[in-house]
């Protein structure tokens, strides 16, 4: 008895060194020569505000007529858990090998995010080097565009086989 009092106690002090839990949309900042690049990216790589993006999304919503696209190019499990309204998920890993097919319009308007914006910006950056005219990170990603207040969605389609 003595045991397994001692072992709970032990259970319980172990466990109040343990970080605190966090949402998977949250990405640690990038650091180091990662950190470098990123912003040597950001350079040449359109950004566009939360609120700009809100904007066009009521004015024009993504996926509508008028050639606005809103790309999540973050991974599975993070699109699972929550969206930003009008998205659609496309992931990072292939997205230069895939974009082609599914919006062939170098001229349609494309804003791309991630969780904090930086693997959107690296996205971003590589689209418009492949001849895509009007390629934007939202600036923030996700978290800045909860940090303004604007809403986002739970996504209810898996993708990627994740659950």
């Amino acid at each position: 008895m003595q045991f397994a009092s001692r072992t709970i106690a032990s259970a319980v002090r172990c466990s109040a060194r343990l970080p605190a839990a966090r949402s998977f949309s949250q990405t640690s900042a990038a650091r180091g020569i990662f950190a470098e690049h990123i912003n040597s990216t950001r350079g040449t790589t359109k950004e566009m505000s939360p609120a700009d993006l809100n904007a066009k999304l009521v004015e024009n919503p993504a996926g509508g007529t008028g050639g606005l696209h809103l790309l999540d190019v973050r991974e599975p499990y993070e699109w699972n858990e929550e969206k930003i309204p009008q998205a659609t998920y496309t992931g990072r890993g292939m997205l230069e090998a895939t974009l082609e097919t599914r919006f062939p319009n170098v001229n349609d308007q494309y804003v791309l995010y991630c969780a904090s914006g930086a693997r959107s910006a690296l996205a971003a950056n590589a689209l418009t080097e492949m001849g895509y005219k009007n390629v934007y990170s939202l600036r923030g990603g996700i978290s800045g565009w909860k940090n303004e207040g604007f809403v986002t969605t739970q996504n209810f389609r898996n993708v990627g086989g994740f659950r």
